[in-house]
């Protein structure tokens, strides 16, 4: 019998199919979404040693024709048509492959999906294409630190591990060689890894078990049986690997110092999970704790414990560190302080008060178990088959049956100096080796014997301390009964400059809460330099309360300020119980602020390091930056804001911290598990906290440039080093329910087109799309692809073709077609809320944007339903499309150069070029 949460409506039947296959249905009544999910006990951990990323390979190529599917992009058409989504990842010893889509297309989404699994083509006519399509995903990641990194570790562990391997796969090693073709090795991998045995499938749908039982079987079954899985034994570090420090240089300007320890797999203790503890120690962000003693001395800006790699036979736990300049220059000292604090632990048996506040935590949270999507749901599933026991395929992840000291101890036994590995990241450390595949400068040397000896006789720091007991840990959380039923908020309180809407929670019937606090002060937009200060008076903040009110962060009362177009946002969510405790000291926080010229500093290095990287981002996404700052003239660009913040001085600063809350708008959502009665003594705090200091005239309203009618413009953005890239994009004139609807559908209906055209046939890129891409409520249509080989003046020669040819292949398209087409996208958007936080977030969005009747997802449902195919094809021929002139009208086309001589490619289109970002305001107006 499956442990199931008291929250959880759902219906569960654990199946095994003749095959071997374990299967799991899911009833779920509340959707009318149905979803499945298939996950493989295999790899890149199982790939051969002479075809490495032959797993991911494979993974791509069951998406490409099977013998009763034989169309290669029939599966994709299908689940886009149907209003669903599918995806899959090849992970070290797991593959998951997985689709949503309305319920009543469910049969004939598993007749194709199980084909992946019983007769893929694996076709040769598509293995060359799909090679230069995975090599294209390599290079789009070459830049990537997090990869690079991942990179160097390979390159520094025991090479006869198969982590060691290299996992994505490029155009070298899945060449085709003398006597040994891809196709071959593709075909061998799927007979050998693709066996029922080690598969687990997952599939949810508001159907009957009975009738999800008769599907699983009809369509699964035919699933090769067997399977056999050999247990990995090789050790991930030889003795050599360990007390090593490897010195590594990333792309962008970061500062990072990570303590790694290697463990044994630790899947056996998920019962208990002892790491918890640890993770939970070691990672405090309070008074007595590592980084809190770090700050002080100004050394480190965060830490996180507990993360790193992990597989059947091994667990990195990994303390990271990220480092202000001062602690890049002492990591020594930072090292004392991370080996004292080991000391401690180790120093008598830890207290089980750690233990039993996080596994109350995780009762609650599994009690009160939040609703997912089907698709989240089936995922998460069909991957908790692979590791837990059938009762456990739930609950697993959450079970915490008590502290086990024997286990805790063992673990503690592994944080040693001589199992440790230290990596530094940073620009400033002499390299001289490159990692194999992502070319990365490192170097390791061993880290010497005294060092190692320090560490291990070290003493207790003073400053370090185990934390007292947390008190917000709540037992037994309490749910108020319903006062009144209402669909949408309600205003309870309305004063010049404060609107407050209250909803009570009546549909999850759990103990949380979200209060969002929309702060709109003129003075935080007045100016570029204005614009930088809130984001460090954001900045300065957040991270001057943490240490004060970690514990309620770790009681699950969650709560982040952010800069908005308009000033700030303070949002509250999580428990709700203590969450007005809380906010009364984060509003006296807020408006008392007392900050340091040495805090100002920090936050300012911080924020030119995060500038100065944003040209270290992929083309496309800064091509899409820069689209974002062009169209929005609250929202400078980076190379803009980077430019002002040098020159911003302590006292200026702090003038404009003193002033920032003089002249404000607040506009708050109260969404939960409270009584009208709560609710408005959380408003009389609010108001009190503001001192009554708020004004309607202040309200801020955010600007869009206008390009309407304008003759295309043309945005060269300089990108050396980066893959070619560019953006053509639609801006709409007005933002009603019609424009919206009707660019909606447009964009859905061209994309699978496009992607076909472009990355299957044309091979362009990896990245490829068409997308719906609204700006402050205003719709928009963006066509982009980046490409490692081709130029940008080609991409947009093949985009303009596209859209001028693509009513042609849209004239064939039936009325039944177009009404099953709409009809997915309806059901996509009228997708139920499916937790307390996507419905806060939808009614905030709704109050954000003054749609005070909270309906905007009606009205769009009804205008989508009014579109005819005609009007589409129209509104590509008309908008879309270059005018009898042979111009684009009311296009922004962002072109990405190797040299700014290039620009000059784009001087006979007929186009008007924008050189700068202050040229495009000058020639058009503003809307709102």
């Amino acid at each position: 019998m499956l442990k199931q949460s008291p929250n959880d409506k759902k219906q569960y039947q654990p199946l095994t199919l003749s095959n071997g296959l374990q299967v799991l249905l899911v009833q779920n009544t509340e959707s009318e979404k149905a979803a499945a999910a298939l996950a493989i006990n295999a790899g890149h951990f199982d790939d051969p040693r002479d075809r490495e990323g032959l797993a991911h390979f494979v993974e791509h190529m069951l998406f490409l024709g099977t013998k009763n599917y034989p169309d290669g992009s029939e599966y994709q058409k299908f689940i886009s048509q149907h209003g669903g989504h599918h995806n899959a990842w090849t992970g070290t010893e797991h593959t998951c492959f997985f689709f949503d889509i309305q319920s009543n297309y469910l049969p004939e989404a598993l007749a194709r999906f199980a084909d992946f699994f019983i007769c893929p083509l694996l076709s040769e006519e598509f293995v060359e294409t799909e090679r230069q399509n995975i090599d294209a995903e390599f290079k789009l990641k070459l830049k990537d630190d997090i990869r690079r990194l991942y990179d160097v570790h390979k390159a520094t562990v025991n090479q006869a591990h198969p982590f060691s391997q290299f996992s994505v796969g490029n155009l070298e090693t899945l060449a085709d060689r003398d006597g040994q073709s891809a196709q071959a090795d593709i075909l061998a991998y799927f007979e050998q890894n693709y066996r029922a045995n080690l598969m687990t499938l997952a599939i949810e749908g508001p159907q009957q078990l009975d009738e999800l039982e008769q599907l699983a079987k009809q369509y699964f079954s035919s699933i090769k049986a067997g399977g056999d899985k050999k247990t990995i034994t090789t050790p991930l570090y030889l003795a050599e690997h360990l007390t090593q420090e490897i010195s590594v240089t990333p792309v962008k300007e970061e500062r990072q110092l990570i303590v790694s320890f290697a463990m044994p797999g630790i899947d056996e203790y998920y019962q208990h999970k002892p790491e918890s503890v640890l993770t939970y120690l070691l990672g405090h962000e309070g008074k007595g704790s590592i980084l809190s003693l770090l700050k002080q001395q100004h050394l480190a800006l965060g830490l996180t414990a507990g993360s790193g790699i992990n597989g059947s036979n091994f667990k990195d736990f990994n303390i990271s560190i990220s480092l202000t300049e001062q602690g890049e220059q002492e990591i020594d000292r930072i090292l004392d302080i991370v080996f004292s604090y080991i000391q401690l632990l180790k120093s008598k048996p830890l207290s089980h008060t750690y233990y039993i506040e996080k596994q109350k935590l995780a009762c609650i949270a599994f009690d009160y178990m939040e609703r997912l999507k089907p698709l989240d749901s089936v995922n998460q599933l069909a991957v908790n088959m692979q590791h837990y026991p059938v009762e456990d395929y739930i609950a697993g992840d959450y079970l915490m049956a008590g502290m086990c000291d024997d286990s805790v101890e063992h673990l503690l036994t592994f944080l040693s100096p001589n199992n440790c590995r230290i990596v530094k990241i940073g620009q400033n450390y002499q390299c001289d080796q490159l990692s194999p595949w992502y070319q990365v400068p490192y170097h390791i040397c061993a880290i010497s014997p005294q060092t190692l000896e320090r560490w291990q006789t070290i003493t207790v720091h003073q400053d370090l301390t185990l934390p007292a007991p947390n008190p917000y840990i709540i037992d037994k959380p309490q749910v108020w009964p319903h006062s009144h039923e209402s669909s949408k908020p309600a205003l309870i309180d309305n004063h010049n400059g404060l609107c407050v809407w209250y909803k009570q929670d009546t549909t999850y019937k759990v103990p949380k809460g979200y209060i969002y606090i929309g702060i709109d002060s003129p003075l935080a937009i007045a100016s570029t330099a204005n614009i930088v200060m809130t984001r460090m008076f954001v900045d300065i903040f957040s991270d001057q309360v943490i240490e004060e009110h970690y514990d309620a962060e770790l009681a699950g009362i969650h709560y982040q300020l952010y800069a908005h177009q308009g000033g700030m946002t303070l949002q509250l969510s999580g428990l709700s119980e203590k969450q007005p405790l809380l906010l009364e000291r984060l509003l006296a926080s807020l408006i008392q602020h007392n900050f340091t010229e040495q805090a100002f500093e920090q936050s300012k290095a911080l924020h030119i390091k995060q500038w100065q990287n944003a040209d270290k981002n992929k083309s496309i996404s800064q091509l899409f930056a820069a689209l974002s700052s062009l169209m929005q003239p609250h929202n400078p660009a980076a190379s803009e804001l980077l430019e002002t913040v040098s020159s911003i001085s302590f006292a200026q600063f702090m003038r404009f911290c003193g002033r920032l809350f003089e002249h404000i708008t607040l506009e708050v959502l109260i969404h939960g598990n409270w009584l009208e009665s709560h609710a408005r003594q959380i408003a009389k705090q609010i108001e009190d906290g503001f001192n009554h200091c708020f004004d309607g005239r202040n309200h801020v309203s955010c600007p869009v440039i206008d390009i309407n009618g304008h003759q295309e413009y043309i945005v060269p953005v300089l990108l050396p080093e980066h893959d070619h890239a560019a953006v053509c994009y639609y801006p709409q004139a007005e933002k009603d329910e019609h424009s919206t609807a009707l660019t909606m559908l447009t964009s859905h209906f061209l994309a699978p087109l496009f992607f076909q055209e472009m990355r299957t046939e044309k091979q362009y890129g990896y990245l490829v799309n068409v997308g719906y891409i609204p700006i402050n409520r205003y719709p928009g249509i963006a066509f982009y692809i980046q490409s490692p080989h081709t130029s940008p003046v080609e991409l947009v020669s093949a985009m303009d073709e596209f859209i001028a040819t693509v009513s042609d292949k849209l004239a064939g398209v039936t009325n039944e077609q177009w009404q099953t087409f709409k009809f997915g996208l309806s059901a996509q958007l009228a997708e139920k809320d499916t937790s307390l936080r996507t419905k806060s977030q939808r009614f905030w969005a709704a109050i954000s944007n003054q749609d005070f009747t909270f309906d905007r997802k009606q009205r769009l449902l009804e205008a989508i339903n009014d579109i005819s195919l005609e009007q589409v094809i129209a509104f590509i021929d008309e908008v879309l499309c270059k005018t009898d002139n042979q111009d684009f009208i009311g296009r922004l086309t962002l072109v990405s150069l190797e040299n700014k001589t290039q620009s000059k490619q784009w001087e006979d289109r007929g186009a008007t070029i924008i050189n700068e970002p202050s040229e495009l305001s000058q020639k058009t107006e503003r809307k709102y």
